[in-house]
Parts: C-alpha cells; structure tokens; sequence
C-alpha cells in the first residue's frame, strides 16, 4: 500500500513539473528584457544617486562636526593679530606658553575662561564646530548635534 502511494505520488509530480524550454542564463535573460536603454539607464542613475547622496551624507558629518585643534586667543593688548594657530616667531610662541593654562586648552593661567579661540585649519579647514564655537562648555551642544543628525528629523 505504501508503495503504491509512492507510485501515485511520484505520478503526480512528474505531470506538474513543467519543462523551460531554453537554458535560463544570462544572455538569454538579457534577450528578452532588452539590452541598455533609455529605461535601464534611468533607473541606473536613480540607484547609484542613492548610495552617491547616502556617501555624501556621511562624510559631510565627519568633516562638519570635527573637533579641530584650538587654543585661546591672546589678548589684544599683549598681540594685537593673534589669528594664526601656529606661532609667528619665538615671542609669540613664549606668549602663548606663559598665557595658555597647562591643565585645560579653555582656561588662561589667571583661571579665566576663555571666549575668543583660534582654530587650525591645517587638516579640516573651517568646520561647523568652529562657527558655532561647539567646544569647552559648549561641547555637549556638539555631541546633541550629531545624535539629532544620526537620528533624522
């Protein structure tokens, strides 16, 4: 009895397999839809704008929110273009030294807080950081800044 299900079973199936009559493969896929036109190339655009806009977004936030290196601007009465990162001569760079506290790159060695800062641009150029003063006690700003961008509106 068992086999006699087998039989009617196998029966079965062999009548419901339907045979392809030609080898599926790639030439004979592209045959039938169609070589490159108009239509292909158009959604070929629209996909590759996506991953293309997708890389854009990403690097922007790493160069926009980027903290640079900084320090306090001198005052004015002790150098009066104080604009540059890098120091001009060895008086400047004394300056700096005798001026800048040791402990923290936000602070004069008086313990006043700075509010003036030069920034250097010799790796990021100016950033997003930089025109919003995103740094010291500013600096969770940033960090809110970048889970609303990963977040999305």
């Amino acid at each position: 009895m068992i086999e006699n299900q087998k039989e009617s079973l196998s029966d079965e199936t062999s009548s419901e397999c339907v045979e392809i009559p030609y080898d599926v493969t790639l030439e004979n896929v592209l045959r039938r839809c169609g070589d490159l036109g108009r239509y292909q190339l158009i959604h070929y655009i629209f996909l590759n704008f996506i991953a293309a806009a997708s890389g854009i977004n990403a690097f922007y936030y790493v160069f926009g929110v980027a903290e640079p290196l900084f320090r306090c601007r001198l005052p004015s009465n002790m150098w009066a273009d104080d604009d540059r990162f890098e120091s001009i001569n060895s008086t400047h760079q004394l300056l700096i030294d005798t001026c800048q506290s040791p402990t923290s790159r936000c602070q004069l060695v008086n313990g006043s807080i700075c509010t003036e800062f030069i920034y250097d641009r010799s790796v990021f150029g100016r950033t997003f950081t930089e025109d919003g003063q995103y740094i010291c006690h500013n600096a969770i700003k940033r960090t809110w800044l970048s889970t609303v961008y990963q977040i999305g509106p």
